[in-house]
């Protein structure tokens, strides 16, 4: 009879270690998946941001080529910012959508580690691709505040200047993709060049990672 008194004293004694246990593990894990939802907030409201800005500049890119359609360099200046304009609203919309899937927190952290590395990655790339264009927009940029504001068409006024400016962009993007690729194949994760790539993603994203891994982490143990 003690025998038995003690097993099912001893069984007891382990379920409220376990319940313990558990109310520790929760603790510790709420706030951290609290902060992975706070970055992702974060991030959504900066894609939200850059939604409405970029609607606004491709209409007004719209209204700028119809207005000059019959000049083929502002035509084609203002159909470079329309079409720029659509890519920026898609990534950002596709970019929320990523994120919307984190916001719960209701899955397991394997799964949300797998969603959040899609969103980095999907982040990491598209940044690249609406950046490194830059380095020929923005003298269609220059280009178009000039028309507007001053009545000024550079191409019009300097076309070899132009020509010669808008080729060294090109080579440029061209040179960074190539060194992109060769980053990402090459080197090791410590290296610098990696470690730009990898921060392409933005801060918060590459912070929300770390407390999933975190926790990842305090689950194995």
């Amino acid at each position: 009879m003690e025998l038995e008194q003690l097993k099912t004293a001893w069984a007891q004694q382990t379920q409220r270690i376990d319940h313990l246990e558990g109310l520790v593990a929760q603790a510790w894990q709420q706030p951290r998946q609290q902060e992975v939802r706070r970055r992702l907030r974060w991030f959504s409201g900066m894609q939200l941001s850059w939604l409405l800005a970029w609607i606004v500049v491709t209409a007004l890119a719209a209204t700028f080529w119809i207005a000059h359609r019959q000049v083929p360099q502002l035509l084609l200046t203002g159909l470079a910012f329309h079409v720029y304009g659509i890519a920026a609203i898609w990534v950002s919309i596709t970019r929320a959508l990523l994120a919307l899937q984190l916001h719960g927190g209701d899955a397991p952290v394997v799964t949300q580690q797998l969603r959040l590395a899609r969103l980095r990655r999907f982040t990491a790339v598209t940044e690249l691709a609406l950046g490194l264009p830059w380095l020929c927009l923005w003298l269609l940029a220059l280009q178009w505040a000039c028309v507007q504001w001053l009545g000024l068409d550079l191409y019009a006024a300097a076309p070899r200047w132009f020509l010669a400016t808008l080729g060294i962009g090109v080579v440029a993007m061209i040179g960074a993709v190539a060194a992109a690729r060769w980053g990402l194949r090459q080197v090791d994760a410590q290296h610098w060049a990696r470690r730009w790539l990898d921060t392409l993603s933005g801060q918060s994203l590459l912070r929300a990672q770390r407390t999933l891994q975190e926790i990842q982490a305090f689950k194995l143990q």
